[in-house]
């Protein structure tokens, strides 16, 4: 049985989202608001939406994307995106671990996480939605939100609802200043139990 928070805003409704790779912090405030949140695979690829295979960090240089290299399909605008393979191209996978461990090695919560999460830059997984899988089901479970069950709760909306910034501790702020819109991975580390306190803020009216 899914326990809802009475903090949620819409206990019963679900939220229909694409998936995204190490979604951002805005995504993880909205899916707060919902009893419900479901990824739907059955989209079609669009090479428009990078936030599927794309993410955004902050290091001690500053910003940093990463992209996950996808295998070329016979046809992009037929395939959908839970068929997209990821590449093997690079290493890709030690690369983007060795830039997330030197981006928040130092965080207060990154030890508690990190072998939690680690699992999904083994190299090992061969396609896009089960790596997005993979680690949204880490994110939900560090952010204590309900897991992606599949299952429609009441009404099904696929409206971002919006939400707005809202300053927390990072570890770069002295050099940087505070950084919005990142993966929500820089919320985790850096935030680690509080987390969920920043997304229900996010969410409140101004």
């Amino acid at each position: 049985m899914t326990v809802i928070s009475p903090l949620t805003l819409y206990p019963e409704k679900t939220l229909v989202l694409p998936p995204a790779y190490c979604g951002s912090i805005h995504r993880y405030a909205a899916i707060a608001m919902f009893g419900s949140a479901v990824t739907d695979l059955s989209l079609r690829f669009n090479k428009r939406d990078k936030e599927c295979h794309r993410c955004v960090i902050e290091g001690s240089n500053g910003i940093q994307r990463l992209t996950v290299p996808l295998e070329k399909p016979q046809e992009w605008h037929s395939t959908r995106l839970q068929d997209v393979r990821v590449s093997t191209h690079g290493k890709w996978w030690h690369v983007h671990w060795e830039a997330i461990c030197s981006a928040y090695g130092r965080t207060p919560f990154f030890e508690y996480y990190a072998d939690d999460l680690a699992p999904a830059f083994s190299g090992e997984i061969e396609f896009l939605a089960e790596l997005d899988s993979k680690i949204d089901c880490f994110c939900r479970e560090a952010l204590g939100l309900p897991a992606d069950n599949g299952k429609i709760i009441g009404t099904a909306t696929r409206q971002m609802p919006a939400t707005h910034d809202v300053e927390y501790y990072q570890i770069w702020a002295q050099r940087f200043g505070f950084t919005p819109g990142l993966s929500v991975l820089d919320l985790i580390f850096n935030m680690g139990t509080e987390s969920p306190l920043v997304l229900q803020a996010m969410a409140q009216p101004r």
